[in-house]
């Protein structure tokens, strides 16, 4: 797609830029908004529209969807659901008097695992890929923006200064304190599956969670396999099987108590205790936090549908 610009937009450029808003693009990013997951940090897309609200004005910058893709749906389990889609995206940013500086035109995948609704599972690899487009957009824009946060996830800014606007002193022409290069994050590589190969992001097979249930030694390790079992779709005869192992082995530790395994009734409960065990047992520091990052609301607001979904999504990875 060509964008024609006007006279008017050809005449701005970087001088055009004010004084506070090269002064915010040069600093480094604080880290309260960096977040961390699965050995990734990155920043949250409302994150960045935050910040360029802030520093270009409302009306300042525009993102325009230029490709939005559904690139595979696949049914991995009865009614459970892999959808992945591309987008590509462009970010315009102005002058604060409306012309044009620059845009910059970047893509990126989006996927949404093992969903129990094939529309959710749609939304939520959409967005995905609309957020993670808009964010290679921006990171453009430097260190505001988590330009830093590709040199091994460090905070510390490595824009530092641009000679377009501020020319470097001469100690950092002759010895400038750059940060040393580190490689990118590794990134998900998306690969077409061939005909009659597992699919590498189907939940476990049910017999599976059975095995590993068969493994464990306590009566609430058998709870948790549980809960990872009914978090990826397992058939009631599974979960059955793995609440009989779980009772034997309460029986083992409290001979004079009922035996039975207590697992929540209560479907929300069931679904936030399910989470805070996946997050108890991969050492999640905080996943009421990225639970709300990834959901939006706390974890008392929302659906136990959205909160199997969210560790579906984190089971699969």
């Amino acid at each position: 797609m060509t964008t024609s610009l006007t006279s008017a937009d050809q005449l701005a450029g970087p001088a055009d830029l004010t004084p506070q808003q090269i002064a915010t693009l040069l600093a480094p990013i604080n880290p309260t908004r960096v977040q961390h997951l699965r050995g990734q940090s990155h920043v949250e897309a409302w994150d960045v529209r935050r910040w360029l609200n802030r520093i270009f004005g409302f009306g300042g910058w525009s993102d325009e969807t230029m490709e939005l893709v559904c690139v595979s749906e696949r049914e991995i389990n009865p009614g459970r659901w892999t959808v992945v889609y591309r987008a590509q995206t462009r970010l315009t940013v102005r002058t604060v008097d409306g012309r044009t500086i620059s845009w910059w035109d970047d893509a990126a995948m989006g996927d949404s695992r093992n969903q129990p609704s094939l529309g959710d599972a749609h939304d939520m690899a959409m967005k995905t890929a609309l957020s993670q487009a808009l964010k290679r957009c921006a990171v453009n824009l430097g260190d505001a923006f988590g330009l830093s946060l590709y040199n091994d996830g460090s905070p510390k800014a490595v824009g530092l200064w641009s000679a377009a606007h501020t020319p470097p002193k001469a100690s950092e022409q002759a010895a400038p304190e750059d940060e040393p290069v580190k490689p990118e994050p590794a990134a998900v590589q998306l690969q077409s599956v061939p005909q009659g190969e597992p699919d590498p992001w189907a939940a476990e097979p049910a017999a599976d969670y059975v095995a590993e249930a068969k493994e464990c030694t306590t009566a609430d390790c058998a709870v948790s396999v549980f809960q990872k079992a009914k978090a990826s779709g397992a058939s009631a005869e599974v979960l059955d099987e793995i609440k009989a192992i779980g009772q034997k082995l309460r029986a083992a530790e409290t001979p004079q108590a009922p035996v039975n395994v207590e697992l929540p009734t209560d479907e929300h409960a069931a679904a936030v205790a399910a989470l805070r065990a996946y997050a108890a047992e991969h050492g999640v520091d905080d996943i009421d936090r990225d639970a709300y990052a990834a959901l939006g609301a706390p974890l008392t607001d929302v659906s136990p549908k959205a909160i199997w979904g969210l560790l579906s999504q984190l089971t699969a990875a």
